[in-house]
């Protein structure tokens, strides 16, 4: 009976230290999602809710004319505060070991301009139809640069309409009824993000981050051909959402979307 004892002993003892070392070897992860462009961080809580689940500690962030406490939506005076407010909710992420960033659409763009700059370095990358292009008319943008400096807080109006945002119903019916989703930017904005744009673009073939890129092939504000670039280089995971509109975590894609994220993440010893 005693070295029966002294064996279950003996073992349990081994399995307590090897689960003490496994826990001790555990890195700790954390992703920062940015929003896109006339939303807010409020939009994406089922999202972070999702990484949360899966042990990586989400923080979200509302970018400059954006969300709660914002004085004018739509309008930024120079780039600088978008770097800024991405450098500042980056920090959060000092005290893990792994870090990651989501970008979603315009939040997609921000991503990448700040780390093709060198003012966040995360470890992985994940992009939701980034805004490398868009559907406003030639004309227009050629504009709104003018229009940025002699009347930098004339309106622009939102590229976002009732059929082309998600094909849920529901989700459209909830952004338009939003009090914190506006429907046109100033002209400053405007033209400070084409230049972002027009940097991404320029620059892109220098983006080193292990990425997963995916895009709707139906998504016509930000159309799945301005990524073609990004999606050719040998760090980047592409994946065409098919029969999707740009939102492709608000509708029925969502399930495609989230089992591909959740491959990634597995692949790369991640969850």
């Amino acid at each position: 009976m005693g070295l029966f004892v002294n064996g279950v002993l003996t073992k349990l003892k081994f399995i307590i230290i090897n689960f003490r070392i496994k826990k001790e070897n555990l890195k700790k992860i954390g992703i920062l999602l940015i929003h896109g462009l006339w939303e807010h961080q409020g939009r994406h809580d089922i999202n972070a809710s999702w990484f949360k689940n899966l042990n990586i500690d989400p923080f979200l962030m509302d970018l400059p004319g954006h969300g709660n406490n914002t004085e004018v939506f739509g309008h930024i005076e120079k780039w600088d505060e978008i770097e800024n407010s991405v450098e500042q909710a980056y920090k959060k992420l000092n005290q893990y070991d792994i870090k990651l960033v989501f970008g979603i659409s315009f939040g997609g763009q921000v991503g990448l301009h700040c780390i093709l700059k060198g003012i966040i370095d995360p470890d992985f990358l994940i992009l939701s139809a980034p805004s490398l292009g868009d559907n406003y008319p030639q004309f227009i943008k050629t504009l709104s640069k003018s229009l940025s400096k002699f009347t930098p807080r004339l309106r622009v109006p939102s590229s976002a309409n009732k059929r082309n945002l998600s094909t849920d119903e529901q989700v459209v019916k909830d952004y338009f009824d939003d009090p914190l989703v506006f429907r046109s930017i100033t002209a400053r904005f405007g033209g400070e993000t084409i230049k972002s744009q027009n940097f991404v673009n320029d620059n892109i073939n220098n983006l080193k981050t292990n990425t997963l890129y995916l895009h709707g092939d139906g998504d016509t504000i930000v159309p799945i051909s301005s990524g073609e670039n990004l999606s050719k280089l040998p760090n980047v995971k592409f994946v065409t959402v098919r029969n999707s509109k740009h939102e492709i975590l608000n509708q029925d894609t969502r399930p495609f979307v989230l089992s591909e994220i959740h491959s990634w993440l597995k692949v790369n010893s991640l969850v």
